[in-house]
């Protein structure tokens, strides 16, 4: 069994803005299978009105236009709920804005990233499509919505909605690998304002971010979701998503639930923390009622205590405006296994600014780096200006390590396969006991109680990271993976060199001295110390 020094070493909570929306969206068809696209609608306004729980509708555009949906929340909805726009194409949406139907026969409404998402259409069908569904919104509703959201999104069509509509806020989706034909993997963890040019990348000049934010939806498991996989402690191993979404196994888990419910309002979290919840009407409301019920309770008793704002996705927008000039720091601290896991147990502390997102993650005893993540305003969205008409889309940022996709094919449960592994005297550190972690300005700072009587501390800065090692002794950081999935293309004493779809980067060594090695490169430390600047040059 592997030795595991989690739980709860943290310190207290600081005065993050700390924001959870309950966000509903709906359609009107479904034609994959039959299901009762009302029910859902009808029961989750029950249980939202029954706590008394701010609300927020998206309505796809045929549901906008069609069906019983409008009337009934107009019927319905509090004065704490917000209706919005759920931005994906469907049939009746492109007849309307004169836009050419792609969709598979028979499919009013087809998930094909091409078909579904902003990205497989051109610049101006964008802006039709867009101004479409502002239009025929403002004449059910009497305004424009303050909020859009969607699986996936563009800048040029976030843009041209902030600018001609006044949106407060947008919303896509989680980090995921292959589902529903799309990958999306490097973008930040909670909230930010994204680049003009890519809406996946945090601006890092005011000049050039769009002025509302984008949250991150589906409040994802920060642990294992990188795994695409993960195991309870009977030993049954999940492939589903590691959501807070009521119909998945995670979301219904009254631990998983109650760990992470309890990361959003008490665990570090530097300047802002967000997580939805809700679900889409195309699940059928028997795989969702008993979770989503006890989420909605949860929700309401975590509101009682005012740790969080409770509010619509439109109000965490304006409160996101309100607060912060450019993208904040943030931090996601689970330090405890949200299944429960013992063999091994394993946490996550993950740091972002608007310069890059890096991710400590402990396996049993194990720390390691996982994730390092850089954004610049330089490297431009896939499909930014062109269609695409791919049925497999990738969206993919710029990675210093990338865990995943890098790993080796010899991978285990016990063995990462890949990452930044800390080393002293020639052997892997290890902790030997729980890990602290605190907040100092915009600085999320880790200490790692380490064998040999020695603290390994490591201060994740808005532009840098710094590990050391105390007392003094020769720290080294490998990074190893499969070089021939990597993104490595160089190692100098003080840089390393990076390339990603014609898109140059680098990291900067400012205190130690790096080496090639078969499996990646090395950095020696100086006096015990390495210093690494992440964020890219503007």
């Amino acid at each position: 069994m592997v030795r595991s020094f989690l739980g709860s070493g943290m310190l207290s909570r600081t005065n993050a803005v700390r924001c959870i929306n309950v966000v509903n969206f709906i359609r009107a068809v479904e034609p994959r299978f039959q299901t009762d696209l009302i029910l859902p609608v009808q029961k989750q306004m029950e249980l939202v009105l029954e706590h008394k729980l701010p609300a927020t509708w998206l309505l796809q555009f045929d549901a906008l236009v069609s069906g019983p949906f409008v009337a009934f929340l107009k019927d319905h909805i509090a004065a704490n709920h917000e209706v919005g726009t759920w931005f994906e194409m469907n049939e009746m949406h492109c007849k309307t804005a004169g836009v050419e139907w792609r969709g598979r026969p028979g499919y009013e409404w087809d998930s094909h990233p091409p078909v579904a998402f902003t990205i497989g259409y051109t610049e101006g069908e964008r802006i039709k499509l867009a101004d479409t569904v502002m239009r025929e919104f403002k004449s059910a509703w009497g305004k424009y919505p303050s909020s859009v959201a969607s699986w996936n999104l563009d800048s040029i069509t976030m843009g041209h909605l902030t600018e001609h509509y006044g949106i407060d806020a947008f919303a896509v989706c989680r980090d995921q690998i292959a589902t529903d034909g799309f990958t999306i993997w490097g973008a930040p963890i909670a909230g930010y304002y994204p680049s003009k040019t890519n809406c996946w990348s945090p601006a890092l000049s005011r000049h050039n971010q769009i002025s509302a934010p984008v949250f991150r939806m589906l409040a994802q498991d920060p642990v294992y979701y990188y795994d695409r996989g993960y195991k309870l402690p009977d030993g049954r191993q999940v492939g589903e998503p590691d959501t807070m979404e009521p119909v998945w196994t995670s979301g219904r888990s009254d631990l998983f639930v109650k760990q992470f419910l309890g990361m959003i309002s008490d665990s570090p979290a530097l300047e802002f923390a967000y997580a939805q919840l809700g679900q889409e009407n195309s699940f059928s409301w028997p795989d969702m009622a008993a979770a989503y019920s006890r989420q909605m309770r949860a929700l309401a008793q975590l509101r009682d205590t005012g740790k969080v704002h409770v509010e619509t996705m439109g109000d965490s927008g304006r409160r996101f405006k309100h607060s912060f000039p450019t993208t904040p720091v943030q931090a996601q601290v689970q330090l405890d296994d949200p299944f429960g896991n013992t063999d091994p147990a394993e946490g996550s502390i993950w740091y972002q600014s608007r310069f890059y997102r890096v991710n400590l993650h402990i396996k049993g005893d194990l720390p390691y780096l996982r994730d390092v993540t850089v954004y610049s305003d330089r490297f431009p969205q896939p499909f930014l200006t062109e269609a695409t008409r791919l049925s497999e889309v990738d969206q993919r940022m710029p990675a210093i390590l990338d865990g995943y996709h890098w790993r080796k094919d010899t991978h285990s449960s016990k063995d990462p396969g890949s990452g930044g592994f800390f080393e002293a005297d020639g052997e892997r550190l290890r902790l030997v006991g729980r890990p602290e972690i605190s907040e100092l300005g915009k600085t999320l700072r880790a200490e790692l109680p380490i064998q040999g009587g020695r603290t390994m501390v490591i201060s994740f800065e808005e532009e840098r990271i710094v590990f050391q090692l105390t007392p003094q002794a020769s720290l080294n950081l490998s990074f190893e993976w499969n070089s021939s999935k990597a993104a490595l293309t160089g190692v100098h004493s003080q840089r390393i060199d990076f390339r990603w779809q014609g898109f140059d980067y680098h990291m900067i060594v400012r205190r130690g001295a790096a080496s090639s090695t078969l499996s990646g490169y090395a950095i020696a430390g100086s006096t015990g110390a390495i210093e690494l600047q992440i964020a890219q040059p503007s």
